[in-house]
């Protein structure tokens, strides 16, 4: 199929409208979490490595097009309100210095939040116009699931669906530069845990009645990613979490550490039944 077939782009509509017409059915559950699958628009398609801006301009133009207040408070707001995954591309060839060709039929992308309008949001958009553009490379959405929570305990053991980051400023010769921080450095934790507790406050006006937790990394793997000109450091790791209830279904909902909205933090549960 190529993106001008016309009953190709109809059955997607259809798809998603049958999403939105569930939707109305499952008001009384609140909806966190989305899992929305594109299918590549022509054959050897190839994903650019650092693609995280495009998809976060374009999450909030879906948004836009539905609730243009809403879209202008999340993109001009300090604090994230939102996360999604990197894109899932179940079979893949790296092309060197080019980026990633796509041999499966479709991928899919990861969106989350505590905000429940902002997903029906981006649904919307997505019926409204279904493509997304990464690059020179063009995405069909064909179809949105929603994803139930799973039940968030004191203990956890979470794997990310997009990289950690956490910052911190530090002096070098007479000035202050900002410093990406790795689980292997011992600032890491004591400022993911202020990052978590700030923007539990941004978005809620209250701090978590229990406001402990810590985080145990099992193992990590750093990379680095480009947004919008700018250099980022995160880390993907598993890790097993500790403490506060409230807050660890803060960061399952919108994503652990900084920079969530580009991309960032997103994790999922790992069942060690």
């Amino acid at each position: 199929m190529v993106l001008t077939d016309g009953g190709w782009v109809y059955e997607i509509f259809i798809n998603l409208r049958v999403v939105l017409i569930k939707w109305v059915y499952t008001q009384g559950v609140i909806i966190m979490r989305i899992e929305i699958k594109f299918r590549p628009a022509g054959e050897g398609t190839v994903l650019p490595f650092n693609y995280n801006y495009d998809v976060y301009t374009q999450i909030i133009q879906k948004i836009s097009l539905v609730s243009p207040e809403l879209a202008y408070d999340v993109d001009s707001s300090h604090v994230d309100q939102f996360t999604f995954s990197r894109i899932m591309v179940r079979k893949r060839e790296l092309i060197p210095e080019k980026g990633i060709r796509i041999l499966s039929d479709d991928v899919s992308l990861y969106f989350s939040s505590s905000n429940t309008e902002l997903i029906k949001a981006v649904v919307e958009g997505f019926v409204e116009d279904p493509v997304l553009r990464v690059g020179e490379a063009t995405l069909m959405a064909e179809n949105v699931k929603v994803l139930r929570e799973p039940r968030i305990k004191e203990r956890m053991l979470f794997s990310t669906l997009s990289p950690v980051m956490v910052r911190t400023v530090k002096l070098d010769g007479e000035q202050m530069k900002i410093w990406d921080l790795y689980p292997s450095d011992e600032l890491f934790f004591e400022k993911l845990r202020k990052v978590m507790l700030t923007r539990y406050l941004a978005i809620f006006g209250d701090m978590p009645s229990d406001r402990d937790f810590s985080l145990e990394v099992i193992k990590f793997k750093p990379v680095r990613i480009v947004v919008k000109d700018m250099y980022y450091r995160g880390s993907l790791m598993i890790f097993r979490y500790e403490g506060s209830v409230e807050i660890a279904k803060f960061g399952y909902e919108n994503g652990f550490g900084e920079k969530t909205r580009y991309g960032f933090g997103m994790v999922k549960v790992i069942d060690e039944r």
